[in-house]
């Protein structure tokens, strides 16, 4: 045996001994008011939506790919990421089929120009244009955040095996959660060649968002060029299980983001200091944050607080949800009613009688009522009142709203006692808001 060790300690030293091991490299993403990169990210998400019906449990198949293209400018920093950038879109396109049926959302022409500004409750994005849709809220809202990278590394040097703990920041942005409530997402260098190091990002991670708790786990692969300081590309699959929230139905789906990235030389003109300087640098003007709603049949439009979403339209109504900071406070129901001769509108005295008439609605008080000035030639009259919807107490304000050709549109916003402070006038401008006829 001695030999053998002997002839084995010759061979080491005729080679030269056991290989050096490789210096760190130091997995840091240059960030910094001057840093601009160009992403391309690709998604594709199968699973099932998840919903209760009549007390039984039913399920609706979801499948979902989205591409998105831009170039992105670093406005500002914050725990070593982009916490807001300006992003000029050249592609912006998701489809979805839920039960077979599709749906196709796109950015137009006139909102290609994005600010998205990292916060405590989430991501933010808006256009300096003015209001988008729900739709392209959602489009630019909710793929992949790049903002995110510099996070899902160390941020200083490490050699080949070892890891570190992703932050919770960087998972509330990885994840585009508003909340998180618990994660261990962990980072390992794998290798490094030819300047490139490779590494990844594995682990499970728990937060809210909308209102919803959602469960996920993540295992994803990423290259990030030494010399640049930039993440170039990650492949991200991530698994998540979602409770069904105020406005969402509970969900379980398996995505996989392809994300390619490079840093550029200079930016488009869309990025140029003309450009971003519409894109303001403290609190954001309502008008920008705002969401604008179209009827699909052209009787109105609408441009409401982001804090409203829509959860149900039929062609004679519109149902929308208000949260604050992700919890539940009031539900409002928009109805286009029969118009009536121009000029005129239904009385108010009829109106009341209609209100403490209506179906499966016991009155108990009227709390105030009568006419709200309202600009533009309309009309507007309101009444709230205590009372029970099966069986539960509920507060309930109604408003009948004419416009000068005869529209009409009732609005009935209801709230449970305790939620009353915290509607705090926002129905009366949900309200106002609503103008007759195409926009």
């Amino acid at each position: 045996m001695t030999r053998f060790v002997a002839l084995a300690a010759a061979a080491l030293a005729l080679a030269g001994g056991p290989a050096p091991a490789a210096d760190p490299v130091n997995l840091t993403e240059k960030v910094g008011p001057a840093a601009r990169t160009r992403a391309a990210i690709d998604l594709d998400l199968k699973g099932e939506l998840l919903f209760v019906v009549d007390g039984k449990k039913e399920s609706a198949g979801l499948e979902a790919k989205a591409r998105h293209a831009f170039t992105e400018r670093t406005l500002a920093v914050a725990d070593g990421m982009p916490s807001s950038t300006a992003r000029a879109y050249t592609e912006a396109a998701a489809t979805a089929a839920v039960a077979g049926e599709k749906v196709t959302r796109t950015l137009p022409a006139d909102r290609r120009l994005i600010a998205a500004r990292r916060t405590t409750d989430g991501l933010v994005c808006f256009s300096p244009a003015g209001p988008l849709s729900r739709d392209e809220l959602d489009l630019v809202t909710e793929h992949f955040n790049p903002q995110c990278v510099g996070g899902l590394l160390p941020g200083a040097p490490a050699s080949v095996g070892d890891t570190w703990k992703v932050s919770d920041t960087a998972t509330q942005a990885a994840c585009l959660l508003g909340a998180v409530l618990k994660s261990n997402l962990t980072g390992k260098l794998l290798d490094v060649k030819d300047g490139v190091a490779t590494f990844t990002v594995e682990g499970t991670a728990e937060g809210v968002e909308h209102g919803a708790k959602v469960t996920l786990s993540v295992t994803a692969t990423g290259t990030f060029d030494v010399a640049a300081g930039c993440v170039t590309s990650m492949v991200w699959k991530q698994k998540d299980e979602r409770e069904q929230g105020p406005v969402s139905p509970a969900s379980k789906v398996e995505a996989t983001v392809t994300l390619k990235r490079e840093a550029v030389a200079e930016w488009p003109a869309e990025l140029a200091d003309a450009a971003v300087a519409k894109v303001p640098e403290g609190e954001v003007p309502a008008a920008m944050t705002a969401v604008r709603h179209a009827d699909p049949k052209g009787r109105y439009t609408l441009v409401h607080a982001r804090e409203w979403h829509v959860t149900g339209q039929t062609d004679a109504h519109l149902v929308v949800r208000l949260l604050d900071r992700g919890g539940f406070v009031a539900q409002a129901t928009l109805s286009a009613w029969r118009p009536a001769e121009p000029g005129k509108h239904m009385a108010a005295a009829d109106f009341k009688k209609a209100v403490a008439e209506a179906p499966g609605w016991i009155q108990s008080k009227v709390l105030a009522d009568g006419e709200v000035a309202v600009t533009g030639g309309r009309w507007l009259y309101r009444l709230t009142a205590e009372g029970k919807m099966d069986e539960l107490p509920v507060v309930q304000t109604f408003y009948l709203l004419a416009g000068a050709g005869g529209e009409q549109m009732g609005v009935t916003v209801a709230v449970t006692p305790e939620q009353v402070r915290a509607v705090a006038g926002r129905d009366l401008d949900l309200v106002k808001a609503i103008e007759f006829g195409k926009k």
